[in-house]
């Protein structure tokens, strides 16, 4: 039998380390590598991070992310989750369904009106979560920047530098869509193992780009910012550089692509953002409402009588009309 649900202590942050090498199959120190800004010793959230135990070790685990977004504008606080593991002799026996209920409970005595996570939607619907939120990808080739008559720009590469640092993070804090990373938060993505982070121009022409280096530069630019033709011009430089035939930009909704990004695009799509649960439905309403101040939410009761996924549809709906978004870099995915 396993013990009570409890949280870890800080003593305990090795063990959780080599926990999570071990159920995911990671190398050594893979999560603060990968995602410094959560995983690190000083960003950890042991009060948000919840155990199963056997014979006093861990034996699975769950993490609750709280999230101060800022999308459009409307600014909110969602709850992540992340870290959903159980070690393989002990799967089988509904640890995960224990521990997922009582983040759930958790985050809703919290108040999050929301919660997000990223995973098999067949997994994660018994619990009330559901493919939603919308990203536009824009598929940008070499022959599209072409057609932008925008001269390919040799960047600086971010590599620690304090003056390029100020004016990423200058430059990330005018997206409309974003989380509100701390300034340690912000210098802790920047150092994940796989990013290629590049930067170009001065004042109002400034402009960046995030890539991950490997296989998975083909899915995209992982975040940008500031001026639009500076960020294409460094796309066209590095897309020569590394071999790259087409880049894809996401971005939360149709009027903040930048019309050099239309010319450029060659193909678009649709994405969702993630598996979203509604935690409480009034709260939703209230905290997105100012993304669209016009929308009626009708009458409640008929939006309270939907399953938790239609009302998740109704609201954030990828592929129909819905009024509200969630939207994430990839940068910022637990």
């Amino acid at each position: 039998m396993s013990s009570a649900i409890s949280t870890p202590t800080a003593d305990e942050y090795t063990a959780i380390q080599r926990f999570l090498e071990d159920v995911y199959g990671h190398g050594l120190n893979y999560f603060p590598l990968h995602y410094g800004w959560c995983w690190r010793p000083e960003h950890m959230d042991y009060a948000h991070t919840y155990c199963l135990r056997e014979n006093g070790r861990i034996a699975s685990l769950v993490r609750v992310f709280p999230l101060p977004l800022q999308q459009g504008a409307a600014q909110v606080k969602v709850a992540g989750i992340g870290a959903v593991s159980t070690l393989p002799a002990h799967r089988g026996q509904g640890y995960m369904k224990r521990l997922l209920e009582y983040a759930i409970a958790a985050m809703r005595r919290e108040g999050f009106p929301v919660s997000i996570l990223w995973g098999d939607q067949h997994r994660y619907q018994p619990f009330g979560y559901q493919t939603a939120g919308k990203m536009i990808a824009l598929s940008v080739s070499r022959r599209g920047l072409e057609k932008t008559r925008l001269a390919p720009l040799t960047p600086a590469r971010f590599q620690g530098q304090e003056p390029l640092f100020r004016s990423i993070f200058q430059a990330y804090q005018r997206n409309p869509f974003r989380h509100l990373r701390t300034e340690p938060q912000c210098r802790a993505a920047y150092e994940h193992a796989r990013l290629l982070l590049y930067a170009a121009g001065e004042a109002e022409k400034f402009g960046y780009l995030g890539l991950f280096y490997g296989a998975g530069m083909t899915s995209g630019a992982v975040e940008f910012g500031g001026h639009p033709s500076t960020i294409l011009q460094i796309a066209a430089n590095l897309m020569e550089r590394f071999g790259v035939g087409t880049l894809e930009f996401r971005f939360p909704k149709w009027s903040l692509i930048p019309p050099d990004f239309v010319r450029a695009a060659s193909y678009w799509k649709v994405e969702p953002a993630g598996q979203i649960k509604i935690l409480d439905l009034e709260a939703t309403l209230r905290d997105f409402r100012p993304q669209a101040p016009q929308f009626s939410p009708g009458e409640m009761t008929a939006l309270k009588a939907l399953p938790e996924t239609e009302q998740v549809d109704a609201l954030f709906g990828t592929a129909n009309n819905s009024p509200f978004n969630l939207f994430f870099w990839p940068l910022d995915h637990i």
